[in-house]
């Protein structure tokens, strides 16, 4: 995982000398969560986010692109935070960054991407006996090793003679007691067993990382920036059934309320614009993250009004 530069670059920097503090945004969903809050960032003025909070939203690196499990993704994300603490990059995270920058540089082929990563994984067999969890001794020494060997077999234009470089600098940056890191999940128990919500909820607490949850789904959460959010069926709600062959009964109610959307692609600002309102509708549900594991409901609204609050509290 690492920031998305991009993103956290539109927040303006402050005139004042007073530092800004990041909230790292890390999603269950490749879609959905991160358009939403794409548009808070947008209109973060017109909804009064705190200027001094930068949101951050943390991608998924090479190998772990279709993760789902909340749990899966949470101690990712804790382990590679302990190894930047303590100055280390382990080896499955170098080759997830030397890979990210191949495909920010221009690599853009599915088929090639594969074959490199799978390359990438001999070379350290190779010449570094390989474990995902291994700490990389040198990594100026380790990238000219396996961008010399790379070359040999593909054509790589565009990369940097020093790529370690770019590596190093990559990541999260993350500063402990002043950043905050929030984990945005649906409460799906397809995929997100009793046992490992409850794992998840014991770790966020210890870690002090935000744990942010609507149940049954995030269109939930969606479905409360419209008045009608306050009279749906609850039995409904809770079960989330499947109402035709590729919509639930959640994203069912929210196209009845806003045709054009979907999962992938959608005009978040429109519900955005009308975050009070989801806020206030959050509240006649169930808000408490111990409980979202069984009752309907969403924290999300949580979220937005810590983000407007000044940082210091």
């Amino acid at each position: 995982m690492r920031e998305r530069r991009a993103f956290a670059e539109r927040t303006k920097v402050l005139k004042s000398n007073e530092a800004k503090r990041k909230f790292f945004l890390v999603y269950e969903g490749d879609k959905t969560e991160a358009i939403y809050f794409d548009a808070v960032n947008h209109l973060r003025s017109q909804i009064a986010i705190n200027p001094l909070i930068e949101l951050v939203p943390l991608m998924r690196s090479y190998s772990e692109q279709g993760w789902s499990n909340p749990q899966k993704i949470l101690e990712r994300l804790i382990s590679e935070i302990e190894a930047e603490k303590a100055g280390n990059i382990c080896c499955e995270t170098l080759l997830n960054r030397i890979m990210d920058y191949f495909i920010e540089v221009g690599i853009d082929n599915s088929t090639s991407k594969k074959i490199i990563w799978n390359r990438l994984v001999t070379i350290c067999k190779n010449h570094f006996e390989y474990a995902p969890e291994a700490v990389v001794a040198n990594v100026p020494d380790t990238c000219k090793t396996i961008i010399e060997d790379l070359r040999k077999q593909f054509s790589l234009p565009g990369i940097v003679e020093d790529i370690s470089t770019a590596i190093i600098n990559d990541g999260i940056g993350f500063e402990d007691g002043f950043d905050k890191i929030c984990l945005i999940v649906d409460r799906d128990r397809n995929s997100f067993t009793e046992n490992q919500y409850d794992l998840v909820l014991s770790k966020c607490a210890e870690k002090k990382i935000g744990f942010f949850v609507t149940n049954p789904c995030f269109e939930f959460w969606l479905l409360l920036h419209f008045d009608e959010g306050r009279n749906l069926d609850m039995d409904k709600l809770r079960e989330n059934p499947r109402v035709t062959a590729s919509k639930r009964y959640v994203e069912a109610e929210l196209k009845k309320l806003f045709p054009h959307y979907s999962k992938n692609a959608y005009d978040a600002g429109e519900f955005v614009k009308n975050v009070d309102i989801a806020i206030a509708n959050e509240q006649a549900y169930c808000e408490d993250v111990n409980l979202l594991k069984d009752q309907v409901g969403s924290n999300v609204g949580k979220l937005i009004t810590c983000l407007r609050e000044d940082y210091r509290t």
